[in-house]
């Protein structure tokens, strides 16, 4: 979602959540919205280390 690598550092995840969230709040439309929903969530997830371990085993196990 956010386009970083599995191993992005935190300043990384940072900077692609910002370009994307200017580009989807361009868009006006329910899909824009969509957008920004899913890319806060993967930026809540992907910054946070306790939930980004997680979310890294459950891709590993799934």
């Amino acid at each position: 979602m956010l386009e970083v690598a599995p191993h992005a550092r935190v300043a990384v995840i940072d900077a692609a959540f910002t370009v994307l969230r200017e580009a989807a709040c361009l868009d006006d439309s329910a899909e824009g919205h969509r957008l920004l929903i899913a890319l806060n969530r993967a930026h809540h997830t992907l910054s946070d280390p306790g939930r980004r371990a997680r979310y890294d085993d459950e891709r590993r196990a799934g």
